[in-house]
């Protein structure tokens, strides 16, 4: 009797810890999803599991993802391979990528029944997959110098336009793609657009001497001809006065400013007549 007791002590304890080893966690800010292992049903289920504890039969298994945003960066300093692409001409360029994401609430069902896979996996081959394609895709439509320049940042933008429109419907919501560091180029290339950018620089540079020195010349032009209309204005101010005191002057003027100028004193040397007397026999009317 005692024996029974014990085994079914036993038998209870054991049935007790198992069903206690089947509850899991969902930590917050993360869904599960359940997967049934066995049966005719077996596969994943269209319900989440949200934050807290739940009993889970031990034929199924949880899927943990997480909800809050996501930053995955491809680059070698994270033991990823460049991406390899090539531009509208043909040439090869190298790029490290990286992008913000995150789950779409209630469509994380949908993307574990695509992929089978949890978020590591996802992101690590199939979103970059993705984003390969869209690479692929922006780079095929510019040139090596578009890249090179100011474009470079249409190409982050139009990939990433990209990967939204591939991702979205399966759940998966694209924040933000960007450009860690910078594109690498071949070196001949660089030096090519390097020797052209030198060019153009100097051809914009002596470009802007050029209409320096033209408006400096049209200054100058501009500032002879002020001074030649001054010197005019005044030449003819001065002939306009000029005559109007020749017309203006008459023998009694001219005797008044002789008398008015004289000192008194007779010249030391007098010819036959004095030019006094002289002048107003000739002012006589």
């Amino acid at each position: 009797m005692h024996i029974k007791h014990y085994v079914l002590f036993a038998v209870g304890s054991f049935l007790f810890f198992w069903w206690l080893l089947c509850f899991t966690m969902v930590a917050p800010g993360y869904v599960g999803i359940i997967v049934n292992l066995f049966g005719d049903d077996k596969g994943p289920s269209h319900r989440e599991l949200n934050v807290g504890m739940h009993w889970i039969a031990p034929w199924k298994k949880v899927y943990r993802f997480p909800m809050f945003q996501q930053n995955q960066i491809w680059d070698e300093a994270h033991g990823y391979d460049s991406f390899i692409f090539q531009t509208a001409e043909g040439l090869n360029v190298t790029a490290d990528i990286g992008l913000s994401y995150h789950l779409k609430e209630g469509m994380v069902h949908t993307l574990f029944a695509k992929y089978r896979r949890g978020i590591n996996e996802i992101t690590d081959v199939f979103i970059r997959n993705y984003a390969r394609d869209a690479i692929n895709k922006a780079a095929s439509k510019m040139k090596v110098e578009d890249l090179y320049g100011v474009d470079k940042q249409e190409f982050i933008e139009s990939v990433q336009t990209q990967l939204k429109t591939d991702l979205d419907p399966m759940g998966i919501a694209i924040d933000r793609v960007y450009l860690i560091g910078t594109l690498h180029f071949p070196e001949k290339v660089v030096a090519a657009l390097n020797s052209k950018i030198e060019a153009t620089q100097r051809a914009q540079q002596r470009e802007n001497e050029l209409r320096e020195a033209k408006a400096q010349a049209e200054k100058e032009i501009a500032k002879a001809h002020g001074e030649a209309q001054s010197i005019l204005l005044r030449a003819e101010a001065e002939a306009n006065a000029n005559m109007l005191l020749a017309q203006s002057i008459t023998q009694e003027i001219i005797f008044y400013e002789v008398i008015r100028r004289w000192d008194g004193s007779l010249p030391k040397v007098i010819g036959s007549s004095n030019p006094i007397i002289d002048m107003r026999e000739v002012l006589k009317p």
